[in-house]
């Protein structure tokens, strides 16, 4: 019960409190990312343990937001956003240890009859 608190947390509860429309898509992407890189990663890289695992992926999940914040810098009508940024890397980070708690504990167990989600609590 303790991890499926802690998952919805991590999912759900999105700091929008703090954030204005401009930063919630820089938060989202940067979890979607996030979530894709450590899955990614947890599958296939079996050298790595588990804080290797979500440093590599935090980082390849935050290089988009860097790129676009160096592109944003260079645009006439934009300007370089370290809040956007601060974003990016939060949601990151928020995706990565999602991507860790689902692919740690969720699986799917099938039978002849039926497919069930099982995890282990």
């Amino acid at each position: 019960m303790r991890t499926v608190i802690i998952l919805a947390a991590l999912l759900f509860a999105t700091p929008s409190f703090a954030m204005d429309d401009s930063n919630v898509p820089h938060f989202w992407t940067g979890a979607a990312l996030g979530i894709a890189a450590d899955t990614v990663a947890y599958h296939y890289a079996k050298r790595m343990d588990t804080m290797e695992r979500i440093v590599v992926s935090s980082g390849i999940a935050f290089a988009p937001g860097i790129i676009n914040e160096i592109v944003d810098n260079y645009r006439h009508d934009n300007h370089f956003g370290w809040d956007d940024l601060g974003y990016d890397a939060l949601g990151a980070l928020t995706g990565t240890l999602t991507s860790e708690l689902i692919n740690g504990q969720f699986w799917i167990s099938a039978s002849g009859r039926q497919i069930r989600l099982v995890g282990k609590w």
